[in-house]
């Protein structure tokens, strides 16, 4: 089955009034159900081309299609209906007395009965976890209140593709990893404008690379996040994530600790990213591996460092260089791999050898 393109952008160029040109020639494609993240540098014209998704701009030369329509002056009501952006500053978004009038603004203009409009509000709210703000003022809501509410705002309206600018800025912890959960689950086609390239890692796809107002590159987000010299040269970092995992591969390799620390860094390390089936969805999930050995090890030398192209576990691997570990635990040691595993869903997870536990399980669909 051909994937059905839900937005395509082909060499768009756009200038701003006073002669200033941002976008430089765009083109690429998302395919509906996708979950693409776009990053890159600040002035790279990121937020410019969110502006051109649903008109609040218009291109100069080229064309911006959403599901098969141009974005033209004569259909921006039915573009507005398919593509709802999140800002960043979510008080643009915000502007009525009440929250509840601020979610129901979207499905009242949509013509809806009150029956429905009061159900989309209620869902919106529940979404974001603003439940029982219905009466009070937006403006009296915190900041990461109000993002919440911004969201609720466009969900109330239900569009087929949300495109969100900086979705995480000044959200605590807890709201944060709440988001970050309902994304990966949304079945929505969901385009990420942010530099927080953690949740690019936990929720996305693929990733396009803009820079001057052109495509730097575009691959999947293995290809462009685990590329350090892309991101640096690009004035980006690699998340935090992957920097953390690196920094502890160095302490396994290279200090002496006791066999309890080496068995919780061997855990934490212990990340599998399986792709699963012809839409290559990627969980992880961290477990630790048991391992009768009759050898035990006092130190990591570099023969403990393995880059290879098939490791058979029972399912096919893509490896990146990383050290396996020994501790003096009777006979026991904890490998700590990186693995990208290639098999279907249903799949026998058996390694051969004996597994504890996943201690956590996140999944991205």
């Amino acid at each position: 089955m051909h994937p059905h393109v839900v937005v395509e952008v082909d060499n768009l160029h756009f200038s701003y009034p006073d002669g200033h040109k941002v976008l430089k020639g765009l083109t690429f494609k998302i395919n509906k159900g996708e979950k693409v993240a776009l990053i890159g540098p600040n002035g790279a014209g990121k937020s410019t081309l969110m502006s051109q998704l649903n008109g609040v701009h218009l291109a100069n030369s080229g064309r911006v299609v959403i599901d098969g329509m141009d974005v033209t002056k004569n259909n921006l009501k039915e573009i507005r209906r398919k593509v709802g952006i999140v800002f960043q500053d979510p008080d643009d978004q915000l502007f009525c007395p009440t929250v509840y009038d601020d979610v129901a603004f979207g499905p009242l203009n949509l013509g809806l009965p009150e029956d429905q409009i009061t159900s989309r509000v209620k869902e919106a709210l529940s979404v974001v976890g603003l439940e029982g703000f219905e009466e009070r003022s937006s403006f009296h809501l915190s900041f990461g209140e109000r993002k919440r509410l911004a969201l609720a705002t466009v969900l109330s309206y239900q569009p087929e593709i949300l495109v969100f600018d900086e979705p995480s800025t000044n959200m605590d912890p807890l709201n944060r990893r709440n988001l970050i959960n309902w994304l990966k689950s949304s079945d929505k086609t969901l385009l990420l404008c942010t530099h927080d390239l953690d949740i690019v890692l936990e929720v996305c796809d693929r990733c396009i690379l803009l820079v001057d107002g052109r495509v730097e590159v575009e691959g999947t987000v293995r290809q462009i996040l685990y590329d350090r010299k892309l991101l640096e040269k690009n004035k980006l970092e690699m998340p935090l994530a992957l920097m953390t995992h690196e920094l502890l591969h160095d302490i396994l390799a290279e200090q002496d600790m006791d066999d309890e620390d080496r068995s919780i860094i061997g855990k934490f390390l212990h990340a599998h990213r399986h792709a699963h089936g012809s839409d290559a969805h990627i969980h992880v999930h961290l477990h630790a591996h048991d391992h009768l050995h009759e050898h035990l090890h006092e130190k990591v030398d570099e023969s403990h460092f393995h880059e290879l192209d098939e490791h058979q576990h029972g399912v096919s691997h893509d490896h990146a260089a990383v050290p396996h570990s020994h501790g003096e635990d009777g006979g026991h040691h904890h490998h700590t791999h990186d693995h990208g595993h290639d098999h279907d869903h249903g799949h026998d997870h058996t390694h051969g050898h004996g597994h504890s536990e996943p201690v956590g399980t996140g999944h991205k669909t």
